[in-house]
């Protein structure tokens, strides 16, 4: 997942409009569960968290809104979501089925938008198992704990902040996440000019991470990603 990051970053880097507006698409969408084109049918596909088993629907809105509280829980968009069948998987796929024990039963996407912060969507994810109870917490803020969390600065104030630490502002690329360490939102902030000539397929770039409840300065780094 690093390097599937280090690549969606490098991308935005060669993409966006640097410094001047902000309009940032981030967070991770991916497939969560280890199964690939022979095993299509033992996933379900669905849109629609009313599609959930009751039990299951009941449980996930008593999580989400302990976790988020209930007036950032209602600002959660469920993007889409998929099932699978272990029980098929462990009679058809049994080396598969090992692989993806541990990893629930139901993969569900969820997002928001602050588009006045210059945040067009945040993409999140949250792993249950079969009976509803969550397998892996959902990679948000525990904003039901701490509402102040869910208050964030703009993009273009982190980059006022990154600009005030020397990086060029006409070298920007914003991007969002969230940060288990603090449990907070986060702005990173990418100098799209390397930091070195580079080798073959990687580059390194300083980058500036911002708590993005707070403004404050994370960390100032240089990283080497894949190309």
């Amino acid at each position: 997942m690093k390097a599937l990051i280090g690549i969606v970053v490098s991308l935005l880097c060669s993409t966006c409009v640097i410094g001047q507006t902000c309009s940032v698409d981030s967070g991770f969408w991916g497939n969560r569960f280890h199964i690939y084109y022979e095993q299509r049918h033992l996933v379900k596909l669905f849109r629609n968290l009313n599609e959930l088993p009751p039990n299951v629907r009941a449980r996930l809105d008593e999580y989400l809104q302990a976790r988020l509280g209930c007036a950032f829980a209602s600002r959660l968009h469920f993007d889409e979501g998929q099932w699978l069948d272990m029980k098929r998987l462990q009679t058809e796929f049994p080396s598969l089925y090992d692989e993806n024990l541990h990893l629930g039963t139901y993969d569900l996407l969820f997002r928001f938008s602050d588009p006045a912060k210059g945040l067009k969507y945040f993409y999140a994810k949250l792993a249950l198992n079969d009976d509803g109870s969550f397998n892996e917490d959902i990679k948000l803020p525990n904003i039901g704990r701490d509402p102040s969390k869910a208050k964030i600065i703009s993009c273009k104030d982190a980059i006022e902040i990154a600009v005030t630490h020397g990086s060029p502002r006409d070298r920007i690329c914003p991007w969002f996440e969230y940060s288990m360490e603090h449990d907070s939102f986060m702005w990173t902030l990418t100098d799209s000019q390397r930091t070195d000539p580079g080798g073959f397929g990687k580059g390194t770039y300083k980058k500036i991470d911002v708590n993005a409840n707070t403004g404050e300065i994370l960390r100032i780094y240089e990283e080497t990603i894949a190309l």
